[in-house]
């Protein structure tokens, strides 16, 4: 089985960096970082065989949410779909009933989850383990 390959997309590097590391204690090393969504979208051209995007929302000068858009509108996919999970500092996000109806509203754009900053490595195996469970990410192994 194939390694786990993710693209984060943050704009603060010292957030890029944690989560790399975060993922290297769940023996994932697949991890290519973007610091906006205009490299992002760059990178997607070099590599399309990403397998998972964690990408901040609230980004300038393009947001998590018309990166999302984009990606989901890229031919050069071939009509994949490559979950995103959104990572935010937004606390009002806490709450489960407003995160689901954000999750529920943003699914079309390929969103399957959202991650609070700050957040663990066992909150990021969590988030893994339902994407494998939900069959966005058949043909990985998530280390347990």
């Amino acid at each position: 089985m194939a390694m786990l390959k993710v693209l984060v997309v943050e704009d603060l590097a010292v957030v890029r960096s944690l989560i790399r590391q975060q993922f290297a204690v769940l023996g994932i090393t697949g991890v290519t970082e973007a610091s906006d969504g205009a490299e992002a979208l760059k990178l997607l051209l070099r590599e399309p065989d990403i397998d998972l995007i964690l990408c901040d929302w609230h980004m300038t000068p393009m947001d998590g949410l018309d990166f999302c858009a984009r990606v989901q509108a890229t031919p050069y996919l071939g009509g994949r779909k490559i979950p995103v999970v959104f990572i935010t500092g937004d606390q009002k996000l806490a709450d489960a009933r407003r995160r689901h109806r954000t999750l529920d509203s943003a699914r079309d754009l390929g969103i399957v989850d959202i991650l609070l900053k700050p957040f663990g490595t066992e909150e990021l195996r969590a988030v893994l383990a339902h994407c494998r469970a939900a069959h966005l990410l058949p043909r990985v192994e998530i280390p347990t």
